[in-house]
């Protein structure tokens, strides 16, 4: 049957196809025989398919029964794809088994899952074959902790990628096949707190206590109990999103996880720094102690990865962003993140900052960890870094490399943590692997010639899919020197880690070679879309580089260089100037290119997909702009900061986009990009406050607009100075500015800048008490937003609507509906409206629970955004709330600290009418009622947010 291609599947129901064609499988021996062969990578020795088959025969017996059985078989349809060699035996066809192995080996859980339909040989068992038996229950349970490994590792991909729903699902049925899986029972608390979902974690912890207490008398960790009493009061989501997915094990470092353990339970010790070469296994240890700590006192558990930090700037907006905030806000972002670990104990792991320790970031680096430490008493820190701080309040752990026996003893090498990393490693390409007698040898070589590194000894397990291991031994004898790499320069816990990369550098061809080394100026990770034209080559060589560990692909495609990895790639790409240059343009244009594409895309039926392709992308964005303002190019500057600004703006990202805007203003340019982005960057000089130089940029935009002949660009810059003069006040300015802006985009047939301008121009008339003319304008805008797909300007079309309505039912349907749009494309600011107007119904209609939920959910976001106005917009609500609540002189503070920041900000209240309000508690706070409205007044403004949040009951009246 030459050409023949046969397809095993022996998990679930047995299976085997020829050509495409379903042949019979019964369970008889050929079936047992060709299982044992599809389950093993490479050719089974004769003995040991006697050993499982025939364990009571005599050997000539055995090898005459083996002859008769293949005899069979070859009579077979599928039985071509057994190759019988002289000792050996092999199923050359594609078989589930191999293939499920190899996809759990390299983390492609969707086709882990996708593969595995059941347990080996599922409802199979031979009879008087005990020894086979055996060999098939270990396979099975094998299998089974792959598939559990599997799942929990899907789960732990989308739970990172904000996909918390789906990565539940995948966890149930995780709990339904293992209930007694802790760290899946965690990482579904953690789901269930993304979800806000708290009936989902009681339901999630009580069946795990009931089914642990029942069959094993054990109760759940302290750490597990922690997490789910975090979600149930509403804490938890946004502590527990910085938390370490682990999906593998921790090999040895009992000892020094014992020693970390025993320190973080020491009231003496709040930092300490985990140090070792590259490559030692760090980051791992770490987020072991992390996710042991379960010490109530130690509190929240966060875990901050910094390998793409390059500045102590980018160190606060990585803390901001474990911590759940907006990067960029009313206050620096250091403020905020300080203020937010003030709130009590917690403990931070800051991964990777060997980098940010050179002499120019060290001080600045230092002076933010004892910043930190001083300002937050309750913080704890574990630091990974390759050098330790060399400060007062230390303690330091050094790691080498695992440990490993130092002469071939089996039993000792069996627990010995680098020989179980390599073989654990090392079966995933190549499954049959197994320490014995006669491997024992080889494998204990290895760990001295890695000198027992982990990420070493990972590289090196990569090549056995490929070589021997005699091979690899021979490559590594040759080639690697542990104790000098002939750069006197360089600290000696570096060559190591050096030596273990030429080794897998030198597995590569020369187009693996120079695609890794072009593949370092990606940040953030990278798709096959980008890899290509930044990469210069095909498909093939980066696939060569996941077979190698030197890149690692996602469940969802995209591809991730390990910090170290990067960092020597891009000291290769170093040594190839042309290389570097065409990478360098390449990754640049590249970005660009998505920015200007993503543009029009905003406004758009596409727009959550573009919105979310935009975050993923947010540091190769970064880097790339910041390569074009290095280069002072400002036409490309100009054009990709204006492109962004919408992304910039829906996502909450306002104080990064203003400030580059600003850069790229600030290197000229032509008439009609500039006027485009003078017109975008003061909307978000408005949004933050900055009123003037805002009203400045727009008039510039205009006169540029104008001079360009460009129309869109002069309605953009009318429309942008009616919304300057409506929000301070100025409405019959603003109006005719609105009315020239639609007129010109009605010439146009601009469809997206005329429904805005309709919107802002109903909004006018609204605040002016006019809602029959506001009516019409929303409508008609609603109409176009509606014809191009723009489901943004659909929510606030809805909400508008609904704000113009005498029907309370129809109000709230429209704000609801408007907020689930908004919730669904990370709108932030657009969330935070929503609730204010909800916040305000349920006020007058006596929910006052709700209206402090949705108001306090809404005054943090504006709090993050920086939108100064807002937060004194719903100061004045919170104040109508607390009168409500009959609390008159918490009203009379949160009043004054509202009006205080309106003026200084230099804008009237608009939509909150508190008149009434503050007469009532005027009234029922008798002659202290003054000195309460100066008392707030002169409150700072933090203050009286964490107030208004925070519910703080007020102190006695000042004198």
């Amino acid at each position: 049957m030459k050409g023949m291609e046969g397809h095993l599947r022996v998990l679930g129901a047995a299976s085997v196809e020829v050509n495409a064609h379903p042949q019979p499988l019964v369970a008889e021996a050929p079936l047992w025989l060709v299982t044992l062969l599809g389950c093993h990578e490479g050719p089974v020795t004769r003995p040991e398919v006697l050993a499982l088959l025939y364990p009571d025969q005599d050997e000539a017996v055995a090898r005459n029964r083996l002859r008769n059985l293949l005899h069979r078989v070859r009579h077979l349809p599928w039985g071509d794809a057994v190759r019988a060699e002289r000792e050996t035996l092999h199923w050359s066809g594609w078989a589930d088994v191999r293939t499920f192995r190899q996809a759990c080996g390299s983390g492609h859980w969707p086709a882990a899952l996708k593969l595995y339909r059941g347990p080996l040989l599922e409802g199979l068992r031979p009879a008087g074959l005990p020894e086979f038996e055996a060999w098939l229950d270990a396979e099975r349970d094998d299998l089974h902790g792959l598939w559990l490994e599997a799942l929990l590792g899907q789960a732990a991909e989308l739970e990172r990628a904000g996909r918390a729903a789906e990565a539940l699902g995948w966890l149930e049925r995780l709990l339904n096949a293992s209930p007694y899986q802790e760290d899946a029972v965690q990482a579904a608390l953690r789901c269930a707190g993304l979800l806000r979902d708290p009936a989902e974690a009681e339901h999630l912890y009580a069946r795990f206590r009931t089914v642990l207490g029942r069959e094993m008398g054990l109760a759940p960790s302290p750490d597990t109990t922690r997490l789910y009493e975090a979600v149930r009061s509403g804490t938890g989501p946004a502590w527990s999103q910085g938390r370490p997915a682990v999906t593998t094990p921790l090999f040895g470092r009992h000892g020094e996880l014992q020693w970390l353990g025993e320190r973080l339970d020491d009231p003496g010790c709040r930092l300490l720094t985990v140090t070792g070469p590259g490559g030692a296994g760090k980051t791992r240890l770490a987020q072991e102690a992390l996710r042991l700590a379960a010490d109530p006192r130690v509190g929240p558990a966060l875990f901050v990865p910094l390998e793409t930090a390059g500045s102590v700037a980018e160190v606060v907006s990585a803390l901001a962003t474990a911590l759940g905030l907006a990067v960029g806000g009313a206050e620096p972002p250091e403020r905020q993140v300080t203020d937010a670990l003030q709130a009590g104990p917690a403990l931070l792991v800051l991964d990777n900052l060997e980098h940010l320790l050179a002499a120019q970031a060290r001080a600045d680096v230092l002076a933010l960890l004892m910043g930190l430490l001083e300002q937050a008493p309750g913080l704890r820190l574990i630091v990974t870094s390759r050098v330790r701080l060399g400060l007062q309040a230390e303690w330091v752990l050094g790691l080498g490399g695992l440990d490993f026996p130092a002469v071939p003893d089996l039993a000792a090498a069996a627990g010995a943590g680098a020989v179980r990393l390599f073989v654990e490693r090392a079966r995933r390409v190549r499954p049959g692997l197994a320490l014995s007698a006669s491997t024992l040898p080889d494998i204990l070589a290895v760990c001295r010639l890695t000198g027992g590194l982990p990420l070493a000894l990972e590289l090196t397990a990569a090549s056995v899919g490929t070589l021997e291991l005699r091979d690899v031994v021979t490559e590594l004898e040759a080639s690697l020197d542990l104790a000098e790499d002939g750069g006197p320069d360089r600290p000696e816990r570096h060559r190591s880690l050096r030596a273990a990369f030429e080794q897998s550098w030198r597995l590569l061809g020369e187009p693996e070679q120079a695609l890794l080394a072009r593949l370092s100026v990606f940040s953030g990770g990278l798709d096959l879309a980008a890899a290509r034209p930044v990469g210069g080559v095909g498909l093939r060589p980066l696939l060569a580089l996941g077979e190698h560990s030197l890149l690692h692909r996602d469940g969802e495609g995209r591809y991730t260089l390990h910090a170290a990895i990067r960092q020597y790639a891009a000291e290769k790409l170093e040594g190839r100037p042309a290389d570097q240059d065409a990478a360098t343009r390449a990754h640049t244009a590249w970005f660009a290119d998505l920015a200007l594409r993503a543009a029009p895309e905003l406004h758009g039926p596409d727009q959550q997909r573009w919105l979310a392709a935009l975050q993923t992308e947010h540091d190769n964005l970064r880097a790339a702009l910041s390569r074009l303002l290095a280069a002072r190019d400002a036409a490309q500057a100009l054009e990709v900061t204006a492109a962004l600004h919408w992304f910039w703006y829906v996502r909450g990202h306002h104080r990064e986009g203003y400030a580059a805007l600003t850069a790229a203003l600030a290197l000229g340019g032509e008439p009609a990009p500039r006027a485009a982005a003078l017109s975008r960057a003061a909307g978000l000089a408005r949004d933050l406050g900055d009123y003037a130089r805002g009203g400045e940029w727009l008039q510039e935009a205009l006169s540029l607009a104008r001079a360009a002949g460009r129309p869109e660009l002069e309605a953009e810059a009318l429309h942008g100075l009616g919304l300057h003069a409506r929000e301070l006040g100025r409405l019959e300015e603003a109006r005719p500015l609105f009315e020239e802006a639609g007129a010109i985009q009605r010439r146009l047939s601009g469809s997206w800048g005329l429904a805005t301008t309709l919107n802002d121009l109903g909004i006018m008339w609204a605040m002016g008490g006019d809602p029959t003319r506001a009516r019409p304008l929303f409508e008609e805008s609603l109409d176009l937003k509606r014809r191009i797909g723009d489901r943004q300007g659909v929510a606030y079309a809805l909400a508008n609507l609904g704000n113009v309505t005498d029907d309370s039912a129809e109000f709230r349907r429209l704000t609801e509906q408007s907020l689930e749009i908004k919730r669904e494309l990370g709108d932030r600011q657009g969330v935070a409206n929503s609730l204010f107007n909800l916040a305000d119904l349920h006020i007058g209609a006596g929910e006052l629970g709700t209206a402090r939920t949705h108001l306090a959910e809404a005054l943090t976001l504006f709090w993050q955004l920086g939108r100064k106005r807002s937060v004194a917009m719903t100061l004045l609500e919170f104040a109508k709330l607390t009168a409500a609540e009959g609390r008159a002189q918490t009203c009379l503070l949160l009043a004054g600290a509202g009006a205080a920041l309106l003026r200084a900000a230099g804008v009237p209240a608009q939509g909150v009418e508190i008149g009434d309000v503050l007469a009532g508690a005027r009234a029922a706070a008798g002659e202290e009622a003054g000195r309460w409205e100066e008392a707030g007044r002169l409150l700072p403004l933090e203050e009286a947010v964490h107030l208004a949040v925070g519910d703080s009951a007020p102190g006695t009246v000042p004198a």
